[in-house]
């Protein structure tokens, strides 16, 4: 039987994990749900504290990790190991969340991915000496391709 025996089905787990009301020790319990839905709607939700997105920043699907990593409440710690993630769908949510600091966003100024890179240039935390440097890389990528 599962841990949320008041909420059996698919539907009411789903409203549960969407809703920011849902107090974080219900999300908690969510987040260790089979299907990757629910856990893709706890990862996103505002009220899923830290440690929870913490726990789901390992999860094997890349799309649980991506909205962790859009997720305001991740933490530094854990936003910065997702700089490294192999898939660029989580580093550009990484370089897009608002609370990334400015030492993530330089790293990940260097990505090969180019919508990261637009990303941090669009986040307001980005250094300016980053930003002048993402301008140079861009500049020089339009001459060699013109």
């Amino acid at each position: 039987m599962s841990k949320l025996s008041f909420a059996p089905s698919y539907t009411n787990r789903e409203d549960l994990s969407r809703d920011p009301q849902t107090s974080p020790e219900i999300l908690t319990q969510l987040s260790d749900d089979i299907n990757p839905s629910i856990r893709y709607f706890v990862a996103v939700n505002p009220s899923t504290p830290p440690e929870t997105l913490t726990k789901l920043s390992t999860d094997s699907d890349y799309i649980v990790r991506r909205r962790v990593a859009s997720n305001p409440n991740t933490s530094p710690e854990t936003l910065n190991q997702f700089a490294d993630d192999t898939n660029a769908n989580v580093r550009r949510n990484v370089a897009s969340n608002p609370n990334t600091p400015s030492e993530i966003l330089t790293k990940l100024s260097n990505d090969a991915d180019y919508i990261v890179r637009r990303n941090v240039a669009s986040n307001p935390n980005t250094p300016s000496e980053t930003l002048i440097q993402l301008d140079a890389l861009e500049a020089a990528f339009m001459v060699t391709n013109s």
